[in-house]
């Protein structure tokens, strides 16, 4: 319920919210802050004395103390009412006993030595009681595909420069995979600059080269 109260010090009127529209205590003005003992009944305001700063504090403290003690008497009287529980029924833990029970052994295996078990050489024995083995024989090291890719190169000589451009120009244009390295021979007469390609790019090279009228002095295997 909403209550109007007109301030003494300022003549501004105020609203009051009271449940049930009963009230009485402390009341300060919202535009002045002049503080007031109010006392209202129905809604209406039976009484409105001045209220000093330290009467309000102290008055406030008395309220507070008041809740706390009737807080503390209330929890009191529920804690007086409920029995403790290890009252009446007292807590006892079981005794354990420090047996082992004989059942829970773990079992023993037996001590036994692992042996490793002999391997057999496979390969036939050549030599003789009386004769010593041969020694390894000792071959140069050879990279895997060296000797492959030695063997699997085509070399193009040609008599000038000129042929050989114009046949660089044509195979590179056509796709063919070309370098250009010293002749591996001194020719009797030509250039000492050759094409090297794939070997297995001899039949595509050699039929660009034959159609396109481009002289060589020979394809070679190296």
């Amino acid at each position: 319920m909403i209550a109007k109260i007109t301030c003494p010090s300022c003549q501004t009127l105020g609203q009051f919210a009271v449940e049930g529209g009963n009230f009485k205590g402390p009341y300060r003005c919202w535009k002045c802050r002049t503080l007031y003992t109010l006392d209202m009944v129905n809604s209406k305001v039976v009484s409105l004395q001045p209220l000093t700063e330290e009467e309000f504090e102290k008055l406030k403290a008395e309220q507070e103390a008041e809740k706390r003690g009737h807080k503390g008497d209330v929890m009191s009287q529920i804690a007086s009412q409920v029995p403790l529980a290890h009252e009446n029924n007292p807590i006892v833990w079981p005794k354990v006993s420090n047996k082992v029970i004989e059942g829970n052994k773990q079992p023993e295996f037996p001590k036994q030595s692992f042996v490793w078990p002999k391997v057999q050489n496979s390969e036939p024995n050549l030599t003789t009681p009386n004769e010593k083995p041969s020694a390894t024989p000792q071959t140069p090291f050879v990279l895997p595909g060296e000797k492959a890719q030695r063997k699997s190169n085509g070399v193009i000589l040609f008599q000038t420069i000129a042929m050989l451009a114009e046949a660089e120009k044509l195979l590179n244009n056509e796709g063919c995979t070309i370098t250009r390295i010293t002749a591996p021979v001194d020719p009797p007469s030509g250039s000492n600059i050759a094409l090297r390609f794939p070997w297995s790019q001899y039949e595509t090279v050699k039929s660009l080269l034959d159609k396109a009228g481009v002289k060589t002095q020979g394809i070679k295997q190296s």
